[in-house]
Formats: structure tokens, C-alpha cells, sequence
């Protein structure tokens, strides 16, 4: 793994050890919802960023997709960090096919992760739309829809999953 992306991954797991204990489970739902919230506070950050005019459109996305691209390491286990607890659930062939089935991603199986979560920071940019009490409803739902399907569940809602990436 390059250095950025291991700084990527720290950062996103940096809040984590005071309230996990210094272990970073991906089965301890707390750790993924944390982790997901972690990408969507950085892709608000980087939205309006953009809306503010203090970086490029070009270089927002990019660093999302670099978070993303750092994620999907963590997610299916490769990594490589010792403070990141995986499980056989995390694979490409277990999670990555997961994603692939219940979200209709066409994306290779070790890449379902970051496509999941670009997916995901597209529509939190929609929800940027909203009026804030409705938007943070909306950034709240779509935070714990993604941490579902990051842990092997379908969200929990009854709409049906709609996802169309051009990623």
C-alpha cells in the first residue's frame, strides 16, 4: 500500500481507538458507522471546498476517490494494518460479491467497496440540496444504509435499491 493511502486510513481511524479501545473491528457495528461517517464528513469537507471555490471540482473528486480507494483496503482486508481487525467476511469473493449482488454494481469484486462509497458521496452532494434538518436526516440515513451493507445487510428500509454509478 502507498504512504498516502496508509495516511488516507489513519486519519479515517484516528477518532476510533478512544471508543473502540485500540481495536478497529469490522464486525463491531460502532467501528463502521464511524468509518463511513469518517468518508462522508471528508466528502462534505471537500463539497464545499468546491462550492467556496478554494479547490477545483477535479481535485475534490479525487480526493474522494482516494479516501474511497483507501477504504476498500480496509474493507476487504488488504490493508495491511495491525490495528484493523478483519474477518473472512472481509474479501473481495464475501463482501466485494455482496456489494456486487445487492447494490447491482458492475465493478470487479475488489473494487465494489470504492464504488459503493463514490456511489455514496454522490448522493450526499444531492443532499447538499436540502434544507439542513432534512439533509441531516438524509446524511444520517445514508450513513447507516452504507455501514449495513458494509457489514452484510441489506438496508433497512423498504425502498428498494437504486444504484446507478458511472464511476
Amino acid at each position: 500500500m502507498d504512504p498516502k493511502s496508509s495516511n488516507i486510513i489513519a486519519a479515517l481511524l484516528e477518532p476510533l481507538p478512544a471508543l473502540t479501545k485500540g481495536s478497529n473491528d469490522l464486525a463491531d457495528e460502532a467501528v463502521v458507522r464511524l468509518l463511513v461517517r469518517g468518508f462522508i464528513d471528508q466528502s462534505l469537507a471537500a463539497f464545499q471546498e468546491v462550492l467556496h471555490g478554494r479547490v477545483g471540482e477535479d481535485e475534490a473528486i479525487d480526493g474522494i476517490n482516494r479516501q474511497a480507494t483507501a477504504l476498500n483496503s480496509v474493507f476487504l482486508g488488504t490493508s495491511g494494518l495491525g490495528s484493523v481487525v478483519t474477518h473472512p467476511w472481509n474479501t473481495p469473493e464475501q463482501l466485494g460479491a455482496f456489494l456486487q449482488d445487492t447494490v447491482a454494481l458492475e465493478f470487479p469484486e475488489d473494487d465494489c467497496v470504492r464504488a459503493m462509497l463514490i456511489h455514496l458521496a454522490t448522493q450526499v452532494m444531492h443532499a447538499l440540496r436540502m434544507p439542513d434538518e432534512e439533509r441531516n436526516e438524509e446524511v444520517e440515513a445514508l450513513t447507516l444504509d452504507a455501514a449495513d451493507l458494509l457489514l452484510g445487510r441489506a438496508p433497512q428500509d423498504d425502498d428498494e435499491i437504486d444504484i446507478d454509478i458511472g464511476v
